[in-house]
């Protein structure tokens, strides 16, 4: 009688365990799938180890990094240096851009330097009978660009930044030209442009509003962002990202969708001729 309640003890607990062994493959077997299906339909940033150093983007924003050979090697490519924003400038992507062409022609202009020594800042926001005030991005930088919680400029006041404190390098403010016939005018001349476009390029939308001191209400383009164009083939623009720190690809199209969004405005600098 012993015994076989022994045996039955045994069968029960070689029954138990057989069912936890089946049940731990069957969890095994739906995590495998579960991260199957998540890694499959999730937009994530894969970087690549080649030297191309490129990321290829297209119009949907969903990034993939494309080995050197399986792309068009780009018609033009300027060797730029490549410069990242962060940590230091959150929101200096203007200076970062800007400081990486000038180093193109020889300076020694850092991002930092840019941003405290030659950009003109205003961070002045004020309410006064409950009207919000600020500052005009179209004359200076709106905010602290060492500082995450600012908003940034368009290419007027980079380009007064040059012009009124280098005695090497010149600025011009360029507006209302395609980026096809901006790689015709200066890429294909080997000069690099600074150009407005949004973060990731995203569709631009609506930003926070405040009134400027002549009492026009300006509002804010959330998601700006500046960026130096450097190459294209027929289907890429090829462009060096302070967000990111390294040269990024996107669709022609969405490129030009977003510069035309931001107002179409691109700065060119140069050396001054003696």
């Amino acid at each position: 009688m012993i015994q076989a309640s022994r045996m039955i003890e045994t069968n029960l607990r070689e029954a138990f365990y057989m069912k936890k062994i089946v049940l731990f493959v069957f969890v095994a077997i739906l995590s495998v799938f579960a991260l199957i299906f998540l890694f499959h339909d999730k937009d994530y940033d894969i970087s690549g180890e080649d030297d191309t150093n490129i990321t290829i983007n297209d119009s949907n924003n969903q990034y993939d990094h494309i080995d050197k050979g399986s792309y068009d090697i780009p018609e033009k490519m300027i060797d730029v240096p490549v410069l990242c924003q962060y940590p230091k400038l959150p929101t200096g992507c203007e200076a970062t851009a800007a400081a990486m062409i000038l180093q193109f022609y020889g300076s020694d202009m850092t991002a930092e330097e840019f941003a405290s020594n030659w950009l003109a800042c205003d961070a002045n926001f004020y309410s006064m009978g409950g009207v919000q005030y600020g500052p005009d991005p179209d004359e200076v930088f709106a905010g602290d660009p060492f500082s995450e919680y600012s908003y940034g400029c368009y290419a007027t006041p980079i380009v007064s930044a040059i012009n009124k404190n280098s005695s090497k390098y010149e600025a011009q403010k360029i507006t209302n030209k395609s980026l096809e016939i901006l790689c015709d005018e200066y890429i294909d001349q080997g000069n690099p442009l600074l150009i407005w476009a949004t973060m990731n390029m995203k569709p631009a939308k609506e930003g926070n509003s405040w009134y400027l001191q002549d009492g026009s209400k300006f509002t804010w383009t959330a998601g700006e962002h500046c960026l130096v164009l450097v190459g294209y083939n027929d289907d890429y623009y090829f462009l060096n990202d302070p967000q990111v720190g390294s040269t990024v690809a996107y669709k022609k199209e969405i490129v030009e969708l977003r510069f035309e969004e931001l107002g179409s405005q691109a700065v060119c600098i140069s050396k001054i001729r003696r």
